[in-house]
C-alpha cells in the first residue's frame, strides 16, 4: 500500500494588496479546501497567521469547514513562523515567539496544537531542531533534493527520516520534487502514476506539500485545476483516479504513519533548502556554470547557494535585516534585564517585519516589490519607536556595523527621523519619517542588481508575452515558460552591484569619499549636527597633498554639514576653487508610487513622478520643490540655495527609478523612487555654497497635495 500524504501550504505576505488576498482565496484557497473536504480526502495544510487572519474577516465559513476536518481526522494542521519567516535568519528567541504564536492561533479556531511543522521556503540549518522541539513540534517537511545532497539514495528517499542536534531529535518527511512539478502540471492519470511508483517499483510513501496558489491562483491554472462549463477540472479527476478501490493508494495524514510506523532512516542534512532557492541564490556566472553541469548531468546533487546569500546579493535586504537584528537585540535586552513587560506591540511589530517576501527574490516579485518591503519596514519602524518610547530616548545615537563591510555606520534618530549615516561616503543609507500617521521609510529606493534571469532576457532567451505552446494541455509550472513584456529597452535592463543611496554628492562623476566627521547634538538637544570633509581620492589614510592642480589627490574637495532636526538640512562648502560638474543627488520613495495620488511640483509645473524631466533654473530663486502622495498623506518639501558670482543658472533633472524583475506571470517593470539631482557647473574663479532642506507636512488639501503651508516657503 502506498501512503501518500498531500499538503498545501498557503500563505500571503505582509503588506499584500487587499486584491490580492481576495482572488487568490476565491481563485485557489477556498475552492482547494472545500473540493477537497467534499470528497472527504485526507489532506494536511499550513496557513500562515497572515492569511488566518484575513480568513476570519471574510470567509469564517472556510474557517469551520477546517476546524470541522480537523476534528473528524480528516484535515491535520501543520504549524511555522506566524509572520512566514526564515527561521534561520531570526534570533532564537524570535523563533520561539513565532511558531508559539502560530500554534495558539491554530488551536484557537481549530482547537487542537499542531506536531508538524512548515519549515519556511524550506530553509534548513540544523539548529532549528532545539526551539521546534521545545514549543512541541515534533515532525517536518523538506524536499528530497535536500536528502539527495546529505548522500541518500534515490532508492531510499520514499521512508521517514530522523535527524538530531545536540540530542533533540526530529522526524523529516522528504518532498518529491518530481510530484511537485506534475500536480497539477500534468494529466490526472500521469500525475497518480507518479505517486504510485518510484524508479520502477511501488513507492513506499510519496509526499507532495507545495504552494496552494498553484491549484489555481498561479497563470492558467483556475480552469485546469477546477474545471469551465460545468466540467470536473484536474482536481476532482484526480481523486475519481486515486480512491479507486482496485489501487494501492491510500491519502493519509503524517501523524498517522508516524504512529504507525517504527522504522525511521537517520540522515544529516546540510544547511539547504529545495533546488529552486539554491539556484536563485547564485551569483550570474556561477549560475551559468550551474546550469551548464545540471543540463550534462540533471541526476547530480549539486551544490548550490544558500538562503543567507540573498543577503549579500541585496545589500538592502542585508541592511534591513541587519537593523532587524540589531532592534530584536535591543528589544530582548531591555525584556530581560530590566524586566519590561509593556513592549508587546513593539515585538510583534518585530516579529511582522521578519516576514521572509520582502527580503529575497525568486520567480515572485519579493524583494521587488515596494509594497512588501514597504509593510515590513513600516513593522520595524513602528516597534522602533514602541522601543524607543518605553526607553524614553529623545535623540539616539548608534555606531553599528549595518552592511558588514567592516565600517561602522551610525544610527541617528531624533522625534522626526531615523536616519543611517555612512561616514565614508557621507550619505544615507536609511532615511525613516517617524512622525505618527506618516511613518514611511523614505529612503527605501531599489534598484536592478545582477540576475541571471535578466542576462539571459538580453541574450533573447525567453518568450515574448502572449506565446504559449501548451494552450490545450496543462498550463506549465511558473519555473518553465517567462515571458516578457515586448517593450523593453536597454536602459530597463542596467544593472548596479551596490544600493543606491538617500543622499550622495558627486564631482565630474566620481564619488566623493568623506572623513573626520564628529557627530553631536545641538544644544537644543532635539537636533544632531554631522560635520565631515569630502576628497576625491578614497585612500584616506594618506597625508593630505598640496598640488591643487591635481585631481587625484587628496586635497579636500568641500565641508559637509548635515544638521537633523524637524527638517534635515545639506550644507556643502567648496573650500577650495574647484572647477567641473558637481551633482547633488537625493533619491526617495513614496508609498503612492507613480500612481495618480503623487506628482511633483516645481514652479508652476505639476508632472506625474513617471516623468523625466531637465529644467534649468536660476540659483537666485530658491526654488522650491513639492512632491505629493495624497495616498501618504504628506508633502515633501525641498528647498535649494546656492551662493556664488560666478555662474547664474543651475540644472535640476528628476528621473523616476524603475526596475524590471521576474514574476509568476513573467517579467514586468516596477517603479521604485525618484531621483533628484541638482547639475552645478563651477569654475575655479570662487568658492561655492549650496544649502539643500528637506521637510515634510502633513497634505492640507487632500485632492491635490499642494499648496504648503509652511511659513519657512516664504
Amino acid at each position: 500500500m502506498v501512503n501518500f500524504i498531500l499538503g498545501f501550504h498557503c500563505h500571503q505576505p505582509v503588506g499584500n494588496f487587499d486584491s490580492v488576498f481576495k482572488e487568490v482565496h476565491e481563485k485557489s484557497y477556498s475552492p482547494l479546501i472545500r473540493t477537497l473536504s467534499k470528497y472527504n480526502v485526507k489532506f494536511c495544510f499550513h496557513a500562515s497567521g497572515v492569511l488566518l487572519e484575513w480568513w476570519e474577516k471574510n470567509d469564517p465559513q472556510l474557517l469551520s469547514i477546517i476546524a470541522k476536518g480537523v476534528e473528524l481526522n480528516q484535515i491535520e494542521l501543520i504549524g511555522g513562523g506566524y509572520y512566514e519567516p526564515i527561521l534561520a535568519s531570526i534570533p532564537q528567541k524570535d523563533r520561539i515567539a513565532q511558531l508559539e504564536m502560530l500554534s495558539e492561533s491554530l488551536k484557537r479556531l481549530f482547537g487542537k496544537y499542531p506536531k508538524g511543522v512548515w519549515i519556511t521556503e524550506r530553509i534548513w540549518q540544523p539548529d532549528i531542531i532545539k526551539d521546534l522541539r521545545e514549543v512541541g513540534l515534533s515532525y517536518a517537511f523538506l524536499d528530497d533534493f535536500q536528502f539527495f545532497q546529505a548522500g541518500i539514495s534515490n532508492n531510499d528517499i520514499d521512508n521517514i527520516f530522523r535527524t538530531e542536534y545536540n540530542g533533540f531529535y526530529l522526524d523529516v518527511f522528504p518532498i518529491h520534487e518530481r510530484l511537485r512539478y506534475k500536480l497539477p502540471f500534468a494529466n490526472p492519470d500521469e500525475s497518480l502514476n507518479e505517486v504510485l511508483y518510484l524508479n520502477g517499483r511501488t513507492s513506499n510513501l510519496s509526499v507532495m506539500f507545495d504552494d496552494g496558489e498553484k491549484m489555481g491562483a498561479w497563470p492558467d491554472t483556475y480552469e485546469w485545476v477546477y474545471g469551465k462549463a460545468g466540467k470536473g477540472g484536474w482536481l476532482e479527476n484526480f481523486i475519481k483516479l486515486a480512491n479507486n478501490s482496485h489501487l494501492p493508494l491510500k491519502f493519509e495524514l503524517p501523524l498517522n504513519i508516524l504512529n504507525h510506523t517504527a522504522k525511521r532512516i537517520p540522515v544529516y542534512l546540510p544547511i539547504s533548502s529545495y533546488r529552486e532557492m539554491g539556484e536563485w541564490t547564485l551569483p550570474v556566472e556561477k549560475r551559468r556554470n550551474y546550469e551548464i553541469i545540471k543540463s550534462e548531468n540533471p541526476s547530480a546533487p549539486l551544490g548550490e547557494g544558500i538562503w543567507h546569500n540573498f543577503l549579500t546579493r541585496y545589500p538592502e535586504a542585508n541592511l534591513h535585516h541587519k537593523r532587524m537584528l540589531n532592534l530584536s537585540y535591543k528589544l530582548n535586552y531591555i525584556i530581560k534585564i530590566y524586566h519590561r513587560k509593556n513592549l508587546k506591540e513593539a515585538v510583534n511589530e518585530l516579529l511582522k517585519s521578519q516576514a521572509n517576501d520582502a527580503y529575497w527574490h525568486g520567480v515572485f516579485g519579493g524583494i521587488y516589490l515596494p509594497h512588501l518591503r514597504r509593510a515590513v519596514h513600516k513593522a520595524l519602524i513602528t516597534s522602533y519607536l514602541s522601543y524607543k518610547e518605553k526607553v524614553k530616548e529623545g535623540i539616539e545615537i548608534e555606531r553599528e556595523d549595518f552592511d558588514m563591510d567592516g565600517e561602522k555606520e551610525i544610527q541617528i534618530s531624533n522625534n522626526y527621523w531615523l536616519v543611517i549615516y555612512k561616514p565614508s561616503a557621507g550619505s544615507f543609507l536609511a532615511l525613516d519619517y517617524l512622525e505618527k500617521d506618516l511613518i514611511h521609510s523614505l529612503g527605501d529606493v531599489f534598484c536592478l542588481h545582477n540576475e541571471y534571469d535578466i542576462v539571459k532576457l538580453k541574450e533573447n532567451d525567453f518568450k515574448k508575452a502572449g506565446d504559449n505552446d501548451n494552450i490545450n494541455g496543462p498550463p506549465q509550472t511558473i519555473h518553465k515558460d517567462v515571458r516578457y513584456p515586448s517593450d523593453l529597452s536597454e536602459k530597463d535592463l542596467i544593472m548596479y552591484p551596490n544600493l543606491l543611496p538617500v543622499f550622495e554628492i558627486k564631482f565630474n562623476g566620481r564619488q566623493i569619499y568623506f572623513k573626520g566627521e564628529s557627530i553631536k547634538k545641538d544644544k537644543d538637544k532635539k537636533s544632531v549636527i554631522i560635520k565631515t570633509s569630502g576628497f576625491l581620492n578614497n585612500n584616506l589614510n594618506d597625508d593630505i597633498c598640496e598640488n591643487e592642480n591635481d585631481d587625484n589627490n587628496n586635497d579636500i574637495l568641500a565641508s559637509l554639514k548635515i544638521k537633523i532636526d524637524k527638517s534635515i538640512s545639506f550644507f556643502i562648502d567648496s573650500k577650495s576653487k574647484i572647477n567641473g560638474n558637481l551633482d547633488i543627488i537625493i533619491r526617495l520613495t513614496l508609498p503612492g508610487g507613480n500612481g495618480p495620488a503623487t506628482n511633483i511640483k516645481i514652479g508652476e509645473d505639476i508632472k506625474g513622478l513617471s516623468d523625466y524631466f531637465k529644467k534649468e533654473l536660476n540659483y537666485t530663486d530658491n526654488d522650491l520643490i513639492y512632491i505629493g502622495d495624497s495616498f501618504w498623506g504628506g508633502n515633501i518639501i525641498i528647498k535649494q540655495q546656492a551662493s556664488s558670482k560666478f555662474f547664474k543658472k543651475y540644472n535640476f533633472v528628476f528621473s523616476p527609478i524603475t526596475t524590471i524583475s521576474l514574476s509568476e506571470s513573467g517579467f514586468e517593470r516596477i517603479f521604485q523612487g525618484i531621483e533628484i539631482k541638482y547639475n552645478f557647473n563651477l569654475v575655479t574663479e570662487e568658492a561655492f555654497q549650496s544649502i539643500i532642506i528637506m521637510d515634510i507636512e502633513k497634505i492640507k488639501n487632500k485632492k491635490t497635495g499642494f499648496p504648503p503651508t509652511r511659513e519657512w516657503r516664504k
